[in-house]
């Protein structure tokens, strides 16, 4: 620091002005020795160049601790800096919302702050994924031609089914191959949709340290029926790589009636070359009045029950 360079050079100087100073009063007290014959003047003179040297003295050592513990002090502020610095980043993002986050919740129990109608336990379901391949690693050639042949029977990942369940320590996701892919989740009622919220673990509990196949552009879409060719759009977004595990999203597009099957559809991710991973998707909204009555909602080969 500059201040212990100006510091340094300050004692330095006066060093030598005492060294000059006291040097100055021997020569004097040699010449006035050789002139005069007074003995009495004599020891008063030394007596005088004695206190004058104690002064001195005193003085430097002053100097010298007040020195030190300014140094001290400004020791103890340069290792608090740090601390005070990372608060203040702590205080900004607490007053400053995220860009997609309209509602500050606590990421530690997210469930019990908003209703989740896309909860496999509360009765959702995943009935269709489209043409959407599972990405799978098999054990044997027996397991892959198993997969094969489900996949053309059913258009329904088994695997899918994780994106509507609590839970999301590393691998417990939907995993799809490639960067597209879509699921058509039944809701436990007819809900008028205002937001939905896109989970990913975080980079410091994957076993990679690294998130490239977290999803990134998805749409979010309300079905009349399963197959419907004009669903309702209500809006694209992009889930951010390096925000919180959890994201919220206020749909951009409001609809005045409400839906019983939302499909989310995943249009690329974060860079992974082979899958997409999928963790858990939330929807948010409130529930139609007078849905608790059991009706039948015609389907293209299917009649879905709206609980």
């Amino acid at each position: 620091m500059d201040y212990e360079y100006e510091s340094e050079g300050y004692f330095h100087n006066t060093f030598r002005s005492f060294v000059c100073v006291v040097l100055t009063l021997l020569l004097g007290m040699q010449v006035y020795m050789h002139f005069g014959n007074s003995q009495e003047a004599l020891d008063g003179d030394f007596t005088d160049v004695k206190y004058v040297v104690m002064q001195l003295t005193h003085g430097l050592t002053e100097v010298n601790r007040k020195h030190e513990r300014l140094q001290n002090e400004m020791e103890r502020i340069s290792s608090v800096l740090p601390a005070v610095a990372a608060a203040a980043g702590r205080a900004k993002e607490a007053l400053e919302p995220s860009q997609h986050l309209s509602h500050s919740f606590d990421m530690r129990d997210y469930d019990r702050q908003m209703a989740d109608y896309a909860l496999e336990t509360a009765g959702a379901r995943v009935i269709d994924t489209g043409d959407t391949l599972e990405h799978v690693i098999y054990e044997s050639p027996v397991g892959w031609m198993l997969h094969v042949i489900s996949s053309l029977l059913c258009r329904d990942c088994l695997g899918a089914s994780a994106i509507i369940r609590p839970g999301t320590l590393p691998g417990e996701c939907w995993a799809f191959k490639g960067a597209r892919g879509e699921a058509t989740i039944r809701l436990i009622g007819t809900v008028h949709v205002t937001g939905i919220s896109l989970e990913h673990i975080p980079p410091h509990i994957s076993p990679t340290r690294e998130i490239s196949s977290a999803p990134r552009l998805f749409q979010i879409e309300g079905l009349e029926y399963r197959g419907d060719p004009y669903p309702f759009d209500f809006g694209t977004f992009e889930y951010e790589r390096e925000g919180k595990p959890i994201q919220y999203f206020e749909v951009l597009h409001n609809s005045v009636k409400g839906y019983n099957l939302i499909r989310i559809k995943i249009y690329s991710n974060w860079g992974h070359s082979l899958y997409t991973c999928v963790y858990r998707v939330r929807i948010h909204g409130e529930l139609v009045s007078g849905n608790g009555s059991h009706r039948l909602v015609k389907d293209d080969d299917l009649l879905i029950e709206n609980e």
